[in-house]
């Protein structure tokens, strides 16, 4: 069932980039004084997300200032996002932590046809997401879960990890809760049309700003530091933090939450040109007065703001030599890089003896063995 969901989804986003005509940009000789290719292509969320809003204000001064066509391939799914990165039709993506999963060959990435991929961090913007309610709902904490329509995200297991951990924080489980299964980009009229009570989304954006016009709206928030909530966080989402908001969509002047806080990098393969790299983060900070303020969360794009610690996918050598250049990248930064480039080159080496030793029912566990014998862990910063 898995490889065939896979096949259909890597089929349907190189369907998808055919239709919009979008061809990657790998091989194609340098423009303009940045020396970037003249058209680049990147996967990302679906349009009116703040994530996809971030990436086409970025993208649009690319084009801009830089001569470069950027264009965006949208996909309500993990595997969506990236697969076209993974398959060579696209060359940049902004996905969610599907990109540690696949990294790590977790999950529906412990499949023969993906395995741990040699993906690379580029551009580690922070930005804020959590959980979703009506005003009336009823619902004022995450206790007030139970018994309610809580969805569970076609194929999302970042996502649904991290609903899981919301459950795990207000002493619940999946089975406390309705789960109606529903994808990422549908959650919105769900919530208006009464068929969920709470989703999940970024707290800022055009699609959530205008539900929140129509809708009264509020986020939980985590206020509680007992560290007993947060057991399970470390397996489900390694790579989150707790941080407040105040701009939150529907919150009123002073009013605060308490969500989660984390990056959607832009991702490469590590295979992909260090000169090139270099240059689009050079051109990312460089031009980064013309969008800093077009977007709400435009302004986490830049460098004394993005995320420089490698937690659980390492940063790409173009990025790293950026970092060296601006003095902001240091000996231990270098040290945890160089622990997951050579954490990635064992997965990947030792990927195919585990596949041919095990049954397809037996992959994901064998696999998750052998990291834990080998490597000390199955796929989580236990530093972190």
């Amino acid at each position: 069932m898995r490889t065939t969901t896979m096949r259909l989804a890597a089929l349907g986003a190189a369907a998808l980039l055919g239709l919009t005509g979008c061809v990657a940009a790998q091989g194609d000789e340098p423009t303009g004084p940045g020396g970037l290719p003249r058209q680049l292509v990147w996967s990302t969320y679906n349009v009116g997300t703040g994530t996809y809003n971030d990436l086409a204000a970025v993208a649009n001064t690319l084009t801009n200032e830089e001569g470069v066509q950027v264009r965006l391939m949208t996909a309500d799914t993990g595997i969506g996002r990236l697969a076209p990165l993974v398959n060579g039709t696209a060359d940049y993506s902004r996905a969610g932590d599907e990109y540690y999963y696949a990294f790590e060959g977790m999950y529906e990435y412990a499949n023969p046809e993906w395995g741990p991929q040699d993906i690379r961090m580029v551009w580690a913007p922070l930005g804020n997401y959590g959980l979703l309610v009506r005003e009336d709902s009823g619902i004022d904490s995450f206790e007030d879960l139970e018994g309610k329509r809580f969805p569970r995200l076609t194929a999302s297991t970042s996502i649904n990890n991290k609903m899981e951990a919301f459950l795990n924080y207000g002493g619940l489980t999946w089975d406390d809760v309705e789960e109606v299964p529903i994808s990422y980009g549908e959650q919105i009229a769900g919530l208006e049309a009464g068929q969920i009570d709470a989703l999940y989304q970024n707290v800022v954006g055009s699609n959530i700003e205008e539900l929140a016009s129509t809708t009264d709206v509020k986020w939980l928030s985590f206020d509680d530091p007992d560290p007993a909530r947060y057991e399970t966080w470390e397996e489900l989402a390694p790579m989150v933090s707790v941080g407040e908001i105040a701009d939150g969509a529907g919150m009123e002047e002073g009013e605060t939450a308490r969500v989660l806080e984390y990056t959607i990098p832009v991702t490469t393969m590590g295979t992909r040109d260090p000169d090139e790299v270099h240059r689009l983060v050079t051109a990312i900070v460089d031009n980064f007065e013309h969008y800093a303020r077009t977007t709400p969360d435009a302004k986490q794009f830049g460098l004394d703001e993005v995320l420089k610690e490698p937690l659980v996918v390492p940063f790409h050598e173009g990025t790293v030599r950026y970092f060296e250049e601006r003095g902001v990248w240091t000996e231990e930064l270098e040290r945890k890089n160089d622990e997951l480039v050579e954490r990635g080159e064992k997965m990947r080496e030792a990927w195919p003896g585990v596949v041919e030793a095990s049954s397809e029912e037996e992959l994901e566990q064998n696999w998750a063995t052998w990291k834990k014998t080998e490597l000390g862990t199955e796929g989580t910063d236990d530093e972190n």
